[in-house]
This record gives structure tokens, C-alpha cells and sequence, in this order.
């Protein structure tokens, strides 16, 4: 027993020596992980990343000569994950003054009708954010000031009775067609025709995988959500 007990300290020893490494080894990876997840800057984060928009920018050749002139419109443009594109570029109200330059960012994905808008001025602060559905403004919009506080909401849907998500779901039960797929179905609202707000309609026109021979156009009024077909022997409404 005298002659083992020596083997078995020699052991335990090694064995806590090891462990003591281990941990060691493990904090500044976790700590160094941890940095730099805090330094990647959000894709929806309040403040624009001037130093990064310009270091990208720049990158492009068509760029290069007249990066940082005034009144010059600077672009660049990204695909990160989930199909999304984030497509940024610079504005100038005012082009006589420095301080009057923004930011403009647009944040798209692939087959989908919706992009996310925003503006920050100067210093890379957001003064706005909205949603669009193929160009048209839906949803609320919000303006900010300085301070990040908001100072003006704008309200698109209000004067209609439905919104895109309402025929979106009547469109899935009743046709099985989903219009949030640019793939199945290309629509947008009509109401700057008419005064009437009875008048307003939807107009989808339905993508036929197969055969664009067999596309059609589905008009649905926002008033009662009357729907109509048009196929190709009576295309027009």
C-alpha cells in the first residue's frame, strides 16, 4: 500500500494540474469570442456605421476617384443571411453644405415584396424608419429626433379597411396563392385613381410556374373584398 499511494498523489496531481490548464486556455477564447460578438454592429441597430460604409464603399473602383466629393452619391451594396440584401448610399440635401449629408439604407430579401427603409443624418443617428411593399409606403412610419425620441408617426393604412396581410390571408384560404412570394404573385394596392374609397382594389396578377401563358390578374375591392378574375380572353378590367 506504501508504494501505491505515491502513484495515486502522482496521479490526482497530474490530473488537477491538467484541469487548471484546461480552464486557463478556455477564458480568453470565451472572453475574446465575447468582444467580438459586442463589436459586430446589428443590421437593425439605431446607428449607421459611417466608418464601415466608407471602408466598404470605397472598395469599389467606380468609386475610388470621387469617393468623399461633394454632391457625390457614394453606394455599396451587401448580401448577409436569409437571402437579405442591405443596399446603403449617401444623400445630400444640400450640397453646398457638409453637414447636410445622410444616410439612406435599404434592407430587401429575396422574393419578398417588403423593404425595410431608413434615413440617418450626419452623424449616423436615425431620424427615420419605414416599410415598404413594392415601393408603396404601408404600415406606420417613424421620425426621430436628435435624442433618438420620436417626433412624428404617419399611419398609411388607416383610410383602408384592409391591409396587405388581410388579403394575404384571404388569398391563402381561398386560392391557396400567398402574395408575399414574388414567385406566385406580383400585387399592389390601387387608390390614387380615386377619390372614392369604395374604389379601392387590390390588384395581384398570379405567376403560373409552368406557363406565363396561364398568367391571370385577381382584383379584390378593400371596401367589401369582392373578388374577380381576368384570364387571358378578358385581360383588361
Amino acid at each position: 500500500m506504501k508504494t501505491i499511494a505515491p502513484f495515486i498523489s502522482l496521479i490526482i496531481s497530474s490530473f488537477l494540474l491538467t484541469s487548471c490548464i484546461a480552464k486557463t486556455v478556455e477564458k480568453p477564447e470565451s472572453k475574446n469570442a465575447k468582444i467580438i460578438a459586442e463589436e459586430k454592429p446589428a443590421l437593425d441597430s439605431s446607428r449607421f456605421d459611417i466608418k464601415k460604409f466608407e471602408a466598404n464603399a470605397y472598395k469599389q473602383k467606380l468609386f475610388k476617384e470621387n469617393f468623399k466629393k461633394s454632391g457625390f452619391d457614394a453606394q455599396y451594396e451587401e448580401e448577409i443571411a436569409d437571402d437579405r440584401t442591405v443596399r446603403q448610399w449617401t444623400v445630400f440635401p444640400e450640397q453646398e453644405k457638409e453637414d447636410t449629408q445622410e444616410y439612406a439604407e435599404e434592407i430587401s430579401k429575396k422574393w419578398s415584396p417588403f423593404v425595410i427603409r431608413k434615413k440617418y443624418d450626419y452623424k449616423g443617428q436615425l431620424r427615420r424608419w419605414s416599410t415598404t411593399f413594392r415601393q408603396e409606403s404601408i404600415n406606420k412610419s417613424y421620425e426621430y429626433d436628435e435624442s433618438g425620441k420620436i417626433i412624428k408617426i404617419t399611419n398609411y393604412e388607416e383610410k383602408f379597411k384592409h391591409s396587405f396581410a388581410d388579403i394575404r390571408e384571404f388569398l391563402l384560404k381561398t386560392k391557396g396563392i400567398d402574395i408575399y412570394d414574388t414567385r406566385q404573385a406580383i400585387a399592389r394596392r390601387v387608390n390614387h385613381r380615386y377619390e372614392d374609397p369604395t374604389q379601392v382594389y387590390y390588384d395581384i396578377y398570379v405567376l403560373d410556374k409552368k406557363d406565363e401563358k396561364n398568367d391571370y390578374r385577381i382584383v379584390i375591392f378593400d371596401d367589401t373584398l369582392q373578388i374577380t378574375e381576368y384570364r387571358n380572353e378578358n385581360q383588361s378590367k
